[in-house]
């Protein structure tokens, strides 16, 4: 695994990312390792939120307009 310091990482941001695209990379600040940069995997990608049917949201009596610049009023 290849590190870099995060001074290397400004000065080259785009020559580390490519790397870190083939393998991962940990990133270095005054020696210590703080962070690895590694490939991205589509299976990482998260879920989309569920679609919601307006039916089943509460209901309000109020006008939300209202509400909102009550609220901002209080302010």
């Amino acid at each position: 695994m290849k590190t870099v310091s995060i001074k290397q990482l400004h000065e080259k941001t785009g020559m580390c990312v490519r790397e870190a695209g083939v393998e991962p990379l940990v990133i270095t600040d005054r020696g210590l390792r703080v962070a690895v940069m590694k490939p991205y995997e589509a299976t990482e990608q998260g879920t989309a939120f569920p679609r919601r049917n307006a039916r089943d949201l509460p209901t309000i009596t109020e006008d939300s307009t209202a509400m909102i610049s009550a609220d901002r009023d209080g302010r």
